[in-house]
């Protein structure tokens, strides 16, 4: 039976699950001859399943010994790996990460398997209910794996979709990000992401708030999130835009940090639709990881009791 179609009892309450299909890269980082299982998708997924979702992966591994291990990894993190499948010919995505006097340096490695992402379980994609869909740009480099997300975008429903940008070096065109933004509901960058995609897209380079009131116009989204760091995050949202602080954090690894923000804040917003409330709760988790060491840290209670009370009816 469909997980989503239960209703569990808490106390005297009842709480239903939210179902979030993330499409994209499922990699390895490799630092210092160690391999460390990440992706920003699969990190959001990460985090939506410790808050209580019900994530589902689509994406593509090897037929190797880290694709095997990355499909096991799913099961124990509580994401569903029914849209994951396995390639011949390309091996599971790597990252080589070197450190220069402490600052890292990233080769995203082509050619791998998540850029040959196909829907090969379509009629069993069509026929799941899900809630929302997030994607990033990185597995939309290669040409089978866009062509895989556009069809999804045109000729499936969701109730939301989150465009998590995501920019990495030399992975990225003007028209993917066009075309992403078009079918956005929900769309989050950082401060740095503003300057790189202002002249991008409009031509010269513009406040924060003038850029993504333009976004918001051109490619009706509904919401965008703008994240600042230390400093905390803007919101438009229905032409407002709000702004939230972030919380202290002695920051010891920021990796993942922004994936757990995204499913903080998409967790809290379908839940409450409460825009103030989620993003101090993605603050609040963005800082809490950025404050531990590796993208998925067991949550204090600090953090569990925060998002505690937010899927009770």
């Amino acid at each position: 039976m469909n997980r989503s179609l239960l209703f569990v009892l808490n106390g005297d309450k009842k709480t239903t699950g939210m179902k979030v299909l993330s499409f994209g890269e499922i990699l390895f980082d490799i630092i210092e001859h160690e391999y460390f299982l990440g992706g920003a998708p699969l990190n959001f997924a990460s985090h939506l399943s410790k808050l209580g979702a019900e994530p589902y992966m689509l994406s593509r591994v090897g037929e190797d010994d880290l694709g095997n291990n990355a499909i096991q990894r799913l099961t124990k993190l509580g994401i569903r790996n029914d849209f994951v499948t396995q390639d011949q010919m390309h091996p599971t995505g790597t990252v080589t990460v070197t450190l220069e006097q402490g600052h890292p340096d990233y080769v995203i490695h082509s050619d791998v398997a998540y850029d040959f992402i196909e829907l090969d379980h379509w009629d069993e994609l069509k026929n799941e209910n899900f809630d929302v869909l997030y994607f990033g740009t990185l597995a939309q480099r290669g040409t089978v794996s866009a062509i895989a997300l556009d069809r999804l975008l045109r000729e499936k429903s969701f109730k939301h979709i989150f465009y998590d940008v995501n920019l990495r070096k030399d992975c990225y065109r003007k028209s993917t990000i066009k075309r992403s933004l078009e079918y956005s509901t929900i769309f989050k960058l950082n401060d740095e992401e503003v300057e790189v995609l202002s002249p991008m897209l409009y031509g010269n380079a513009m406040q924060m708030e003038d850029f993504i009131r333009h976004l918001s116009e051109d490619y009706h989204i509904e919401t965008i999130i703008v994240t600042a760091g230390s400093e905390g995050s803007f919101i438009l949202n229905n032409s407002v835009l709000s702004f939230v602080k972030s919380y202290p954090a002695n920051v010891k690894d920021t990796v993942g940090a922004g994936d757990s923000f995204s499913a903080a804040f998409l967790y809290t917003f379908f839940y409450t639709s409460d825009i103030l409330l989620s993003l101090d709760r993605a603050n609040f988790m963005g800082a809490f990881v950025a404050s531990s060491n590796g993208a998925i840290p067991e949550y204090t209670t600090e953090i569990k009791q925060a998002f505690s009370d937010i899927n009770r009816s």
